[in-house]
């Protein structure tokens, strides 16, 4: 892959990430790159138009051959979001705390890239959820994440009710705080905090765990990629809402079905060659110490 065209998305907030962005950009500009910034981190960085192009996010991906992004693992979310609809790789440098997402450490990131311009790397396909709310016959909403849809209840310290199936399959019903719908990807976030295993990226697989389950034997599973999950909320209740990667929400409603399955548009990550998954496991983890 000829990677000419290298776009930037930056954690606007962090003053270490914006000078990560001024060096990389100009690391970049010496060897002919035509490098793109979000438009407010080129202003908060002093990043000149000379060095680099600026767009706002949402549009950014267009046209590039890879996007780097520099931040944590919501920054990298985002720009996930941002590169739904254009198929263009993502490469994470972690200026965060964990980094299971951006797992390039900062100190390595020149070296990362020079390898990557070399076309040495590491590709690799993780998969998306696309998500549906079906209410009284409408959809009054669709779309994908990368980590997990959580159904939870509101501000009230109040159980949920909730019937889940598989495929059309009963699978059980349960009162909870709520459940947590989960790619390989998502199943070291939240569903890690609430139980759930730790899913490889590669497999095809979708986790559904339930948090603070009334019913202790109401464990995580584990089901088939290739299913349809769908939870349908009881009647009776108030104040259920969705939450969509954690960076957004929508109002739920009594009677309302979530359908939830693996989408057709997985995203695209670069790793450096020496980076693996156990090797990110056993750093963000500290297994062993």
């Amino acid at each position: 892959m000829d990677m000419r065209n290298i776009g930037i998305i930056t954690k606007l907030s962090d003053p270490r990430a914006l000078e990560a962005t001024s060096e990389l950009t100009a690391w970049l500009a010496e060897r002919h790159r035509k490098v793109t910034v979000v438009s407010e981190i080129a202003m908060a960085a002093g990043i000149s138009t000379r060095s680099a192009a600026r767009k706002p996010q949402e549009t950014l991906p267009e046209g590039q051959d890879l996007v780097v992004v520099i931040g944590g693992d919501g920054t990298f979310i985002a720009a996930a979001r941002a590169v739904e609809e254009v198929d263009v790789p993502l490469l994470g440098v972690n200026m965060g705390r964990l980094g299971f997402l951006t797992d390039t450490p900062r100190d390595k990131m020149l070296e990362a890239m020079d390898r990557v311009l070399a076309g040495e790397y590491r590709l690799e396909q993780r998969m998306r959820l696309s998500v549906e709310v079906v209410r009284e016959g409408r959809i009054p909403l669709t779309c994908r994440v990368l980590n997990d849809v959580v159904i939870h209840k509101g501000e009230l310290a109040r159980m949920m009710e909730f019937d889940v199936s598989m495929d059309d399959q009963f699978v059980f019903s349960s009162r909870a705080d709520g459940l947590i719908i989960s790619t390989p990807t998502g199943s070291t976030a939240y569903a890690l905090s609430a139980g759930g295993p730790i899913i490889h990226p590669g497999l095809n697989a979708i986790l559904l765990a339930p948090i603070c389950p009334h019913t202790l034997t109401n464990r995580p599973i584990v089901v088939p990629g290739a299913g349809t999950a769908c939870i349908t909320l009881a009647e009776r209740g108030l104040d259920r809402q969705l939450t969509l990667d954690g960076q957004s929400g929508f109002p739920l409603s009594g009677g309302d079905k979530i359908l939830v399955r693996r989408s057709t548009h997985p995203l695209r990550v670069l790793h450096a060659p020496d980076r693996n998954h156990f090797m990110v496991l056993r750093e963000k983890l500290r297994w062993g110490e």
